[in-house]
């Protein structure tokens, strides 16, 4: 028995996945209550030119037959640190979340090995066991969840999270196989085999594309495209890498994710409208951590208060109802924005700069007096030279020394402030490497005298 840590590899796990030569799709299900369709969509799996690996996920006791290599729910408990004896005397909830962790680990270990090149769970409540599995995976590892929940309005936060999860809808229930459901489970097999391909001869052959540069994580909304189209452009041409987020509450939270796993090295933080979420409402929620992860890492950073003039919303008969008598903007059918009070913009400010003293990096605040948003610009809906004083007057009473703050009369999407901040990171991330490049020499001369 193989040891992965503190876990134990289970030997039929081993053996389920063991033919190195083999393009290989780990299929995660409930075969307690789901076996047809597995087993269905594993043959599937096969006839799309892959070899399936199930992975039993029921939290009751005893076995199935399958006519595929199978990791068995005793040995899907064991990794989690429990039994599966143990974990059938659990209340249902509880039993779930012990067999998520069994489900993470032995997922994470597969793929670690290179054992299968791609992950599939079907099910309905069920395919919730995958979720945190899905999560720990890097992204562009394959990972798929054919559901009949993937609908509506319910929340993908489970399935998704911070990663690159394929999400199908079954359309009907996971029971049976019939009309509607065979020509799905065709297509979610043929989806799986195709990317777990792709993903093994990239990897085999090496074809990543090389990154151009250090990698500068950047922050953006549709309000903002206008300046980070040219800010991209011009870190590309000084040999930098922008990877842009959507400022939409995902986007945000996995900026952080990147900068927190020492995958950026500097942040260019032009779009924070998700701080106005967090404390006023709206769609775009990131998180109590919202604009903290480069502060914590020490990189470089420039935060631009883009956009944080607005919430956004839903439809605007809902927006009128949830917040009536506000300036509104329809920024399409489907979403509206939200002005804030001078009141909120001022709390907004305090915030900001609270969030800005805790970097231990260089950090710089650029704040764009001529307007922080498209609707708030002169002339404009959202135009409120009050409301926007009140953010600054707030971020200068708050702010530490050693933050620099620039104030310019520049709409945010102005050429010369898009400008402006990509050559205030430039000079950060210079200054950075110099101090860093001092600190060695001073070690240096330290340990030669």
């Amino acid at each position: 028995m193989e040891s992965l840590g503190n876990l134990d590899y289970v030997r039929s796990s081993e053996r389920a996945a063991s033919d190195q030569d083999a393009l290989s799709v780990l299929v995660i299900g409930t075969l307690d209550t789901k076996r047809d369709e597995i087993v269905f969509l594993a043959s599937a799996i096969v006839d799309a030119g892959a070899q399936p690996v199930l992975l039993d996920s029921s939290v009751v006791a005893g076995e199935v037959e399958v006519p595929f290599p199978m990791i068995a729910r005793a040995d899907v408990a064991l990794a989690s640190g429990s039994t599966i004896a143990a974990i059938t005397r659990l209340p249902r909830g509880e039993a779930v979340g012990q067999m998520q962790v069994g489900v993470s680990e032995l997922t994470q270990a597969l793929v670690a090995r290179d054992r299968v090149q791609g992950a599939i769970c079907i099910g309905g409540a069920g395919a919730y066991l995958a979720g945190p599995a899905f999560q720990r995976l890097d992204v562009g590892f394959p990972k798929m969840v054919v559901s009949p929940l993937a609908s509506g309005l319910r929340q993908f936060e489970p399935y998704v999270g911070l990663r690159d999860v394929a999400v199908m809808h079954s359309v009907a229930d996971i029971a049976g196989i019939n009309a509607i459901t065979e020509p799905v489970y065709r297509s979610a097999a043929g989806y799986i085999a195709g990317a777990a391909r792709t993903y093994a001869r990239v990897k085999d052959q090496g074809d990543l594309p090389a990154a151009t540069g250090p990698t500068v994580a950047i922050s953006m909304n549709g309000n903002t495209t206008k300046a980070m189209d040219r800010g991209r452009a011009r870190l590309e041409e000084v040999g930098y890498t922008p990877v842009i987020f959507h400022a939409n509450g995902v986007g945000g939270r996995a900026l952080e994710d990147l900068v927190g796993s020492g995958h950026a090295e500097a942040v260019l933080d032009f779009t924070t409208t998700e701080l106005a979420a967090d404390l006023v409402g709206g769609l775009m929620v990131a998180g109590p951590e919202r604009m903290e992860g480069a502060g914590r890492k020490g990189v470089p950073q420039v935060l631009v208060p883009g956009c944080v003039d607005f919430i956004t919303c839903g439809t605007w008969e809902a927006s009128e109802t949830e917040f009536p008598g506000r300036t509104m903007f329809r920024h399409n059918p489907e979403l509206t924005l939200v002005r804030l009070t001078v009141g909120e913009m001022a709390e907004l400010g305090a915030i900001f700069a609270r969030k800005a003293n805790t970097a231990s990096g260089p950090t710089a605040i650029l704040v764009p007096m001529g307007g922080f948003s498209v609707p708030d610009v002169e002339g404009g809906p959202f135009w409120d030279p009050p409301a926007d004083r009140a953010f600054l007057d707030a971020l200068q009473a708050e702010i530490r020394p050693g933050v620099k703050v620039e104030v310019w009369d520049s709409h945010i999407n102005d050429p010369d402030f898009a400008d402006a901040a990509v050559d205030t990171l430039i000079a950060l991330i210079g200054e950075s490497a110099l101090a860093l490049g001092q600190g060695s020499e001073a070690s240096a001369g330290g340990a030669s005298s």
